[in-house]
C-alpha cells in the first residue's frame, strides 16, 4: 500500500475543497485502522470529544497537548502505578469552521469495580448522582463518564467548564465511530494524515512495523 510509505511525514494545509483522490485514501485509511483493531484485539469503549476555550489553530501544539491529555487520562484510572496492559487510546483531530481544533479519543475501558477497588482515589459526582448510588438506580459506566468529565476539567487548562466542553459517550458501532474520526480526509482540511496522533496513540509501533514491512516489499 502506497499510503502507508508515506504515514510519517505530515505537513499541514488547510482547505475545504473535496477531490475524488481524498475518498480513496480516507476509505484505504479506514480499511486499514480495522485491521489494527483486529489485529491488536482493542475493545474500545468510549468515544470522547473535547472541546476547548483556548483551542489550538496548530496541529503539532495539539499533539502537544494530547501528551499532557493523555497522561491525565491514565492518571484517572491508574493513580498509582501503570499496568503493562493499561487501557489503550486513539487519538484525532479535528478543525472546527474558524480554523480552532477540537479533539476526538477512542478508549478502551476497564471494569468499574476493578477501578474502584485496585486504587485509593478520589472521585467528584454529584449529589444527584450519589442519590442514584444509594437508590440503586445507577450503572458505573454512568460513575466512570462522570468521574472522568470532572477529572478532565480539574487537569486540562485549556477545557472549558460547560457540558459541551466534554462529550463522553459508549463507543457503539465502532466501524461508523472510525469513519466519523476520519472525514477530515474526504476534503483537503488536512495534508496526508495529520488528523491522527500517531505519537500519543496506542497504534505507532504496529503503523512503523507496517511501514518497514511495507519498504521491504518494495
Amino acid at each position: 500500500m502506497e499510503f502507508m510509505r508515506t504515514f510519517y511525514h505530515p505537513s499541514l494545509r488547510h482547505s475545504k475543497k473535496y477531490s475524488c483522490p481524498s475518498v480513496s485514501k480516507r476509505k484505504t485509511t479506514e480499511e486499514w485502522l480495522e485491521e489494527v483493531i483486529r489485529e491488536q484485539n482493542i475493545k474500545f469503549r468510549y468515544f470522547l470529544t473535547l472541546s476547548f476555550n483556548k483551542a489550538q489553530s496548530s496541529a503539532l501544539n495539539q499533539y502537544l497537548d494530547n501528551k499532557h491529555i493523555k497522561k491525565v487520562l491514565l492518571d484517572f484510572f491508574y493513580p498509582n502505578k501503570k499496568p503493562k496492559d493499561r487501557i489503550r487510546f486513539w487519538f484525532f483531530i479535528e478543525r472546527h469552521i474558524k480554523g480552532d481544533l477540537h479533539l476526538h479519543i477512542l478508549m478502551e475501558g476497564i471494569s468499574g469495580l476493578k477501578w474502584l477497588e485496585n486504587n485509593n482515589r478520589k472521585v467528584t459526582l454529584r449529589k444527584s448522582t450519589l442519590m442514584d448510588i444509594l437508590c440503586r438506580d445507577f450503572s458505573m459506566d454512568d460513575v466512570i463518564t462522570e468521574a472522568l468529565t470532572n477529572h478532565l476539567q480539574s487537569y486540562i487548562k485549556r477545557l472549558g467548564k460547560g457540558r459541551q466542553a466534554v462529550d463522553m459517550r459508549k463507543v457503539g458501532n465502532i466501524h461508523q465511530r472510525v469513519q466519523y474520526v476520519n472525514k477530515s480526509l474526504s476534503s483537503l482540511e488536512f495534508n496526508k494524515w495529520e488528523h491522527i496522533d500517531f505519537q500519543n496513540s496506542d497504534i505507532e509501533r504496529w503503523g512503523k512495523r507496517q511501514k518497514n514491512r511495507e519498504k521491504s516489499k518494495g
